[in-house]
C-alpha cells in the first residue's frame, strides 16, 4: 500500500521544473535488501497542504545524527530521522545502477528542445572554491551539459537549467548541500558550502565535485575512486567524478547527444 508521503512525493516531483527527462531509463526502486549506512541528513520541505516544497541533502561532518540534532536545535522542520532515507518516498538511490554509483529518485533534468539537457551553475563563491573546475569534471560526462557561469551574467533561459552555487557560514556540522526546490526564486536547484568547515583545498574539491553531482542526479557512491563518496577525504579517495558516476548520467539521460 502506497503511504500519503509517497503519493505526496509523487504528486510534487510531476509538478516539478527539471521534470522527468523525456526518454530517461525507468527509475526503478531501490535495489534489494539494501545496507543503510547513515552517512547523510535528509530535510522535506512541505507547504500547508503537505505537498513537498524542497529536498535537502547534507553531507555531514561528522556524525549524521549529531547534524540532526544540530538541525532541531535550530528550528529546522522536515528532518528525515536515521534510517528512513530510503523509504517510503524513495528519496535516495534508485535506477540506473553501474557498480557503486547510482541515480537520485525522481531527480533528472528535463531535456526540453535539446539532445542533452543544458545545466549552468552559477557561481557565487569567493576564490579558492574549485566550482569551475568541478563543472569543467561533470561536462566530461556523456548524457548531459553542465557549463560555468559567474552568477552576475544570470541564467541564459531558453530552456536553460541553473543551479546556484553559494558558500555560506554555518554553525552547523555540514561540509555541503544541495537543494531541490520546486518554483525556488533562485531556480529549482541549489548547492551551498560550508566555509566554516571546508578548510582544505582537497576537502572544498572534493566537497565541491560531490555537491555538484547531487544537482545532476546522482545519489552517493560507495567507492574511494568518485567525490560520491560521503564523508572527510582519506587516503586514496578521489576528488573527482568516477566512470561508475558517468555511466549512470549516461543511462539516466540517454537521448543522442550533440
Amino acid at each position: 500500500m502506497v503511504t500519503a508521503a509517497a503519493a505526496l512525493f509523487a504528486v510534487a516531483v510531476g509538478i516539478s521544473p527539471w521534470g522527468v527527462a523525456a526518454g530517461a531509463a525507468p527509475v526503478a526502486d531501490k535495489a534489494p535488501a539494501p545496507t543503510v549506512v547513515d552517512d547523510e541528513v535528509v530535510v522535506i520541505e512541505r507547504n500547508a497542504l503537505g505537498a513537498v516544497q524542497s529536498v535537502t541533502r547534507y553531507e555531514p561532518a561528522g556524525s549524521a545524527e549529531k547534524l540532526r540534532a544540530e538541525l532541531r536545535a535550530q528550528g529546522v522542520q522536515g528532518i528525515v530521522p536515521a534510517g528512513q532515507q530510503m523509504a517510503p518516498a524513495q528519496i535516495l538511490a534508485c535506477a540506473p545502477f553501474v557498480g557503486t554509483a547510482a541515480a537520485w529518485c525522481s531527480h533528472a533534468w528535463a531535456y526540453n528542445q535539446f539532445n542533452d539537457p543544458q545545466v549552468y551553475f552559477l557561481d557565487h563563491t569567493p576564490a579558492g572554491y574549485p566550482v569551475q573546475a568541478a563543472v569543467g569534471d561533470w561536462y566530461q560526462s556523456p548524457g548531459i551539459d553542465s557549463y560555468y557561469r559567474w552568477h552576475t551574467q544570470g541564467c541564459p533561459g531558453g530552456g536553460r537549467h541553473c543551479v546556484h552555487v553559494y558558500a555560506v557560514n554555518s554553525s552547523a556540522s555540514w561540509y555541503g548541500l544541495t537543494t531541490w526546490a520546486p518554483n525556488a526564486p533562485s531556480g529549482p536547484a541549489k548547492v551551498e558550502l560550508n566555509t566554516r568547515l571546508l578548510t582544505n583545498a582537497t576537502q572544498r574539491a572534493k566537497t565541491t565535485c560531490h555537491e555538484l553531482g547531487h544537482a545532476l542526479g546522482l545519489d552517493h557512491n560507495s567507492s574511494t575512486n568518485s567525490c560520491l563518496k560521503s564523508g572527510t577525504v582519506g587516503p586514496g579517495w578521489n576528488t573527482h567524478p568516477s566512470n561508475d558516476d558517468f555511466q549512470v548520467l549516461n543511462q539516466l539521460y540517454p537521448k543522442p547527444g550533440t
